[in-house]
């Protein structure tokens, strides 16, 4: 009995068959992230990433900025329905937790204009504590080769293939941002940063409001734009400036602006929210024309936090929930 022979495919072909597949594989993920460009270029930085998701929701009313401590803190989702119970005219609203770990002032300061042109935005909270305005700047813009030889202008023809201009989101430090702006950004409300718990957004799950919830122990210190001129160190004087500038610059655009100082354990020491940057508090009031609302000055309990600095999921049901009641008066102009 005869046994046909293998016929073997020639090499030629092989290879033409490989690279044939290799460019449809290029072109396909060229076509996706030139499709969702945005959200790839938010990969590449945390703060560009919250801008990303922010614009997947078709509304926010109420947008958080700050550093960890807010992005840790505020559930946007429990601020805004704990608004509805305090003012029924406020009930529906949206809010989006924009805060991210690192955040600088100058981070801030650049990324401001992505929310300040966004049409509905009624209030923003913006976090004032000491890493805000002393982490170093976190720049996520390269600035292009000025000199004209051939491999500066073969790369900028390059840079018109979306993969090669948003080539860094696929590096191993932003590729872990790319599920959560594909797949669940619309339904996360900016405060989730583990899987579980975009997840479980995703899934529609309420996270659980405050219980035994005491507006006593969550009263803030409150300076306002009446407050008498204070005398400031060089360094926060140029700081208050800054901040009075970017309140200013959100007034602007007809925006509601307040700061909001997180809350810190007994155990957090030093607190230079506590003590030192009062006066400055007082005169980013006074210079920018919006209050200020100090929670740091609170004796918060340990058992609302995760550690000196962060609150854990019971301290941001409370805070969450002590914020509707300043949020509530900035809407309602007292």
């Amino acid at each position: 009995m005869k046994t046909r022979r293998n016929q073997t495919i020639p090499p030629t072909r092989r290879l033409l068959a490989f690279v044939a597949g290799l460019a449809l594989l290029l072109c396909a993920l060229e076509f996706l992230v030139r499709h969702r460009a945005a959200l790839f270029e938010g990969a590449s930085h945390r703060a560009l990433a919250k801008a990303a998701m922010s614009e997947t929701h078709p509304r926010v009313d109420v947008l958080f900025l700050g550093t960890s401590r807010t992005q840790d803190g505020v559930s946007p989702a429990l601020v805004t329905r704990a608004l509805g119970e305090l003012a029924p005219a406020l009930e529906g609203f949206h809010g989006y937790n924009a805060a991210f770990t690192g955040s600088s002032l100058d981070a801030l300061r650049s990324i401001a204009p992505r929310y300040q042109t966004r049409q509905g935005i009624g209030a923003v909270i913006i976090e004032l504590s000491d890493p805000q305005i002393s982490n170093d700047p976190s720049p996520w813009e390269q600035a292009g080769p000025t000199s004209v030889t051939f491999e500066d202008k073969l790369a900028r023809q390059l840079r018109k293939l979306a993969l090669i201009r948003y080539r860094t989101a696929f590096l191993t430090d932003n590729l872990g941002r790319l599920p959560a702006l594909l797949l669940f950004a619309p339904s996360l409300g900016g405060w989730e940063t583990r899987g579980v718990d975009q997840v479980a957004s995703w899934l529609g799950r309420k996270e659980p409001a405050a219980t035994d919830f005491d507006p006593r122990l969550w009263t803030p210190e409150v300076f306002t734009p009446s407050a008498p001129p204070r005398k400031l160190t060089a360094a926060h004087d140029i700081v208050a400036t800054r901040l009075a500038d970017l309140a200013r610059s959100f007034m602007d655009h007809g925006i509601r602006v307040a700061f909001a100082v997180p809350p810190l354990t007994r155990r957090w020491q030093p607190a230079p929210e506590r003590d030192e940057m009062r006066p400055l508090f007082s005169e980013v009031a006074r210079r920018g024309g919006c209050e200020v609302w100090n929670y740091a000055a609170l004796p918060l309990l340990d058992d609302f936090s995760r550690d000196s600095s962060h609150l854990n999921s019971r301290g941001r049901a409370h805070w969450s929930r002590a914020l509707a009641q300043p949020i509530a008066r900035l809407f309602e102009g007292r």
